[in-house]
């Protein structure tokens, strides 16, 4: 795989010479510095395993690999390891070599099974490195890979440097994990890095779009509101005790103030009160009105607002909603609808509401788009491209964005109206028709329902991938602290619903035929078989690509199509930087970039802060770089076996003897499933050794006597709903003497199962703690540990096994299982849970239909007497029903 580019060919040479992590700045080509390793390494002579990837970017590398120079070796030695592979095929594959792109889970079970032959592995890629953690599953992996191979090379790469400068000792910690010792930081303001880039830039047109009135004074508002929201929840907090110096409207524009409250309310969360969770909630909602305001269009912005408003109670409610700035969101948006007008009648539409003016105000990046658009297209007449390729690439935030800006770029110009009038007049009919069916909403609609499903019933598209966030150095200054709470007027409930009555008594007199969808949806297409039967082939000089933001693949989006003229309709730091890569790449190539921004916006504050905190980061990553401080020489290799040792001392021994050098290491015999979760990592870091097999009773077996069933509380609540939990309990206190039901709770989480107040009196079958007793008295044998970590789960485990014999693992594994029926693990074991789930198949019978079928699709398809061949007249008949069965008149 070619890097054009010197500053990619550097980093390239620099992590081959030496082992380290890399942290490099968004956009800047990770995608292409990974895949270049991974072209190294593809030969059948290395061993290379690529961890901590997922499956579109595991097909985006090997798509990447098929189209270098060398397609053999890259296409044929890259393969994708995943539970669909058997013990047998992944052992296969590991002797063929090559790069293995393997699922963590997987992974961990083959090193400790020793399916994985550590000491020929020749090193370990390791993606996405800001999410390996001291609980992830690839920090396991590494541990059991640098024990078992000393000699093997482990690469990490990242493009998130704010996630290394947050916290304490981040970066440092984060490079123990990874067995590494340097840290290679590559941010955009690199010398090398600046000097690639701006030897060839593209010609950028800034457009600068001032917002109308209306929406600067929505923006406003919003921030009085934001506002007013923490300080009420600065004044909350305060009984509490926690830290309100990061509750500030700045932070509050980003998602990641979300993680910054639950970090340091988590831990108190039952102790908090109800008014500061809805506070919580409540800036999250302003968040993502702010984003909304400049993404969506006056119609969408209103309905979603009344759609808030609608599900409002006075008992649960937010508190926002009764504030002076919130009535001025309300009235200001139903403003850039229609406004009233006596006697008024609407002379180009009979249908309009009587004494409605439409105003129907259009976004002012649609007349800015509609421009370039004329713009690109009379350079294109009178300036034609010498290579004949002016393909024009227009990306905006979201597919949304994007299917809204097709429509109305497909709307011809007219001397009589603009391109969006016509788009908005469909806009408005849908709202009204949305309107007249509120009041049976309201009837039937679900107090804690989300508010966007109106919203998302006009639009009939997706809202995600929204920015959100304002600028709170340019908001207005409001004396006198606090905004004071009012009863809602202009916007109450009552006046809605009078509204509401009105337009559907309206919609009702006159008959208002359904109108067209205000976006293009992809079923209208479908009748088309071959899109080029019906229009034929496209030009590149008369194609317009239109497209949405995402990462690091809109590299390839820009090499593939290699566009002219290039419309960033929404501002993204990441594609900018996409954008001067390629053009550094292609240096004869032509590029003009029209970047748009609402002038003094939420859009512009968050790019420009998203800027800065990258900046700060690396400017952090380099300063904690020189001053950090990490183990020399094979000091982490070795902790295990410090811990050890330390087990094997006895303080009541005069000098600490030992109580034998033959003690063995405490064992533990784990089920498969469980390494989903970070336990069995922590279990292993304290030096205990895991056993790995499926076992039928339990998850964890301590020993010949103790089996415990671990539950997270979401897995605690759906087990007592689906009766799985007094199944599994039954199981173990007939297998073992000392059963043990382990309710562990997350580490960064309130210790608590549930608030005093929902505590009864009396037992409800309804209530968990109720059907926690109802499980005692069942089972008097059962014992219940409560955990409020991980990490104190490890500590319980080793103070029950310390008395006790350890256990064998062939022995927990042929518990709950039939004498007859042989343990073998050449099957995959989620097919096998649900085969052995289905109605007709047994202990008996399981592994003959494995055997003979395929997979769980070609048992479905399979007739009734091939069943019968198979299971026998009665089983058969069971498993045909079922499959026959349609569950959707069960729920009828």
């Amino acid at each position: 795989m070619s890097l054009p580019l010197a500053f990619q060919k550097a980093i390239v040479a620099e992590l081959v010479a030496e082992d380290a992590l890399l942290v490099l700045a968004r956009g800047l080509g990770l995608r292409n510095i990974l895949g270049a390793f991974l072209q190294i390494y593809s030969q059948p002579q290395n061993l290379v395993l690529l961890i901590n990837t997922n499956a579109d970017e595991e097909a985006a590398l090997r798509d990447d690999l098929l189209r270098s120079n060398d397609v053999g070796s890259g296409g044929l030695y890259f393969r994708s390891v995943t539970s669909e592979q058997n013990v047998a095929e992944r052992s296969e594959l590991y002797r063929h070599g090559g790069v293995m792109a393997i699922t963590s889970r997987i992974l961990v079970m083959d090193l400790l099974t020793g399916i994985t032959p550590i000491h020929l592995v020749t090193g370990v890629l390791v993606a996405n490195a800001h999410r390996v953690t001291e609980m992830s599953t690839e920090a396991f992996i590494l541990r059991l890979f640098r024990q078992g191979n000393s000699e093997g090379f482990i690469k990490a790469f990242s493009d998130q440097p704010e996630t290394f400068s947050v916290g304490f000792a981040t970066l440092e910690k984060t490079l123990k994990l990874l067995y590494l010792r340097k840290v290679n930081l590559w941010p955009r303001f690199h010398v090398t890095v600046t000097e690639s880039l701006e030897s060839h830039t593209a010609d950028v047109i800034e457009i600068r779009q001032p917002m109308t009135k209306a929406m600067k004074t929505i923006q406003a508002a919003i921030i009085d509101c934001m506002d007013v929201c923490l300080q009420e929840l600065r004044r909350s907090s305060s009984a509490i005790e926690i830290d309100v110096d990061d509750f500030t409207v700045e932070k509050a524009l980003f998602k990641s103030f979300d993680v910054i409250i639950r970090r340091q309310l988590d831990p108190i969360w039952h102790r908090v009160s109800l008014k500061t969770k809805q506070l919580v909630g409540d800036l999250k909602t302003l968040r993502t009105l702010l984003g909304y305001l400049v993404s969506y269009d006056s119609v969408n912005f209103s309905l979603y607002l009344e759609t808030i408003l609608a599900t409002y109670t006075p008992s649960t409610g937010s508190y926002w909603i009764m504030t002076d700035p919130a009535d001025k969101i309300f009235s200001t948006a139903k403003s850039r609808i229609f406004l009233h007008q006596e006697g008024y009648a609407d002379p180009d539409d009979p249908n309009m509401l009587p004494n409605k003016r439409p105003i129907l105000e259009e976004l002012p990046k649609w007349s800015v788009l509609s421009d370039i658009m004329d713009e690109i297209e009379l350079d294109m007449h009178h300036a034609p491209h010498p290579e004949g390729s002016d393909t024009v690439l227009i990306m905006a935030q979201d597919q949304r964005t994007c299917t809204q800006l097709k429509r109305y770029l497909s709307t011809p110009k007219t001397s009589m109206s603009t391109r969006g009038k016509p788009l908005m007049r469909d806009l408005l009919h849908k709202y009204l028709k949305w309107k007249s069916n509120m009041k049976h909403f309201k009837d039937n609609v679900v107090t804690k329902q989300k508010p966007t499903q109106g919203a998302l019933a006009l639009s009939g598209s997706n809202n995600s991938g929204l920015k959100r966030g304002a600028p709170p150095n340019k908001r207005r200054r409001v004396r006198g602290g606090g905004q004071a709470m009012s009863p809602i007027t202009k916007h109450s409930t009552s006046s809605f619903d009078h509204e509401a009555e009105a337009i559907a008594t309206f919609m009702h007199a006159t008959q208002e035929a359904p109108t067209s969808s205000a976006f293009v949806h992809d079923h209208e297409l479908e009748e088309i078989d071959d899109f080029t039967d019906h229009f034929g082939l496209i030009e590149p000089s008369n194609l317009v690509v239109m497209h949405s933001y995402a990462g690091e693949c809109d590299s390839k989006l820009l090499e593939n199509i290699k566009p002219r003229f290039i419309v960033m309709y929404d501002p993204n730091p990441t594609f900018v930087r996409c954008i001067e890569v390629y053009k550094a790449s292609n240096p004869g190539k032509q590029v003009r970039v029209y970047f748009t921004v609402y002038d003094n916006s939420v859009e512009e504050q968050l790019y420009l802060s998203a800027l800065r905190r990258e900046k700060d980061a690396f400017t952090k990553l380099i300063r904690d770089k020189s001053t950090m401080v990490l183990p020399i020489g094979d000091t982490q290799t070795k902790q295990v076996q410090d811990q050890s040792l330390l087990r094997n001392i006895h303080t009541r021994i005069a000098g600490g003897g030992k109580t034998g050098d033959d003690h063995p290491l405490p064992r533990i015999v784990v089920d498969s499933r469980e390494f989903r979760s970070s336990l069995p990592s922590i279990l292993h870091s304290q030096g205990m050794i895991l056993d790995p097999c499926t076992i039928t009773v339990g998850d964890y077996v301590l020993s010949p006597n103790i089996c415990v069933e671990r539950k997270s509380i979401s897995d605690l609540i759906s087990s007592f709903a689906s009766g799985r939990l007094y199944t599994q309990v039954e199981a173990m206190t007939v297998h073992y003497s000392q059963p043990v039901l382990l309710i562990e709770f997350d580490q960064d989480k309130s210790f608590s199962l549930q608030d005093k107040s929902e505590i009864r009196t009396d037992i409800s079958v309804t209530e968990l703690s109720s059907k926690l007793v109802l499980l005692t008295i069942a089972f008097p044998t059962l014992r219940i540990i409560w955990s409020s970590s991980v990490h104190a789960t490890v500590e319980i485990f080793e103070d029950l096994k310390r008395s006790e014999d350890e256990p064998d693992a062939e022995q927990a594994q042929a518990i709950g299982v039939d004498p007859d029926q042989e343990i073998d693990s050449a099957f995959n074991l989620t097919p096998q849970d649900i085969l052995r789930s289905l109605p007709g198949i047994t202990s008996k019978n399981y592994k003959h239909v494995m055997n003979n079928v395929e997979s769980i699709r070609e048992l479905t398809e399979l007739d009734f007497n091939s069943l019968k061949a198979i299971l026998g007249e009665g089983p058969a008949q069971m498993l045909w029903n079922f499959f026959q069965r349609d569950s959707r008149l069960d729920m009828g």
